[in-house]
Formats: structure tokens, sequence, C-alpha cells
């Protein structure tokens, strides 16, 4: 598998955890601790983003409606610990393909 997945998590022990998760099942897989390092690691190779929400700086909301309004399409799946439904509808009509609320097992 050659796929390549951008995880985005201001909590490095995230990245980590899923980097080898991912990692070990064959994905390669960048991390980035912020939205603005996040866009600046952003690929057309990557086949998706798992991005958090709550993070300083840009938050995941702001970084999934900016690649949106930007034209990008790649698969979006939010990580996050706001599990309102309000939140889990605001981060769909963002454009995210998923929400994944945490704790959650990789």
């Amino acid at each position: 598998m050659d796929e390549r997945i951008l995880v985005v998590d201001d909590e490095k022990d995230i990245c980590e955890i899923l980097g080898f998760n991912l990692s070990n099942e064959g994905y390669r897989v960048d991390t980035a601790t912020s939205a603005e390092e996040a866009l600046r690691k952003l690929t057309p190779e990557h086949a998706l983003i798992l991005l958090d929400v709550m993070m300083g700086g840009m938050s995941g909301y702001k970084m999934a409606e900016k690649l949106r309004h930007d034209g990008n399409r790649i698969p979006i799946i939010f990580l996050t610990a706001k599990a309102q439904a309000e939140d889990r509808i605001q981060g769909l009509e963002l454009g995210a393909d998923d929400y994944v609320t945490k704790p959650f097992n990789p």
C-alpha cells in the first residue's frame, strides 16, 4: 500500500500513536501539530487528512473550511473531543467526510 495520510493534532502523543498504527498497516504517514504546519506539509499525494478540531492558532474547522474554499477535495476525518450533535453537524457541513470522537480505539 502506498497511500499517504496527514495526521494533524496538537497532541504529539496522538500523532505518534496514529502514525505508528497507520504505518504498521502500510500507510505512509506525515504528522503536523498545528493547522498551519499541516497546510505547509499538505501535498496532492495525500489521500486522507485526520484532523483535530481544537488546536491553538487555526482550528481544524477553519482548516477544513479553507481547504474546501480553495477547491481541495482530499477526504477529511475529524478526530475530536467535541462530541455534541451540533459539533458533528458543523464539521460535516464544512466538508468533512466523517467525524470520530475521542477517545477512540486506534
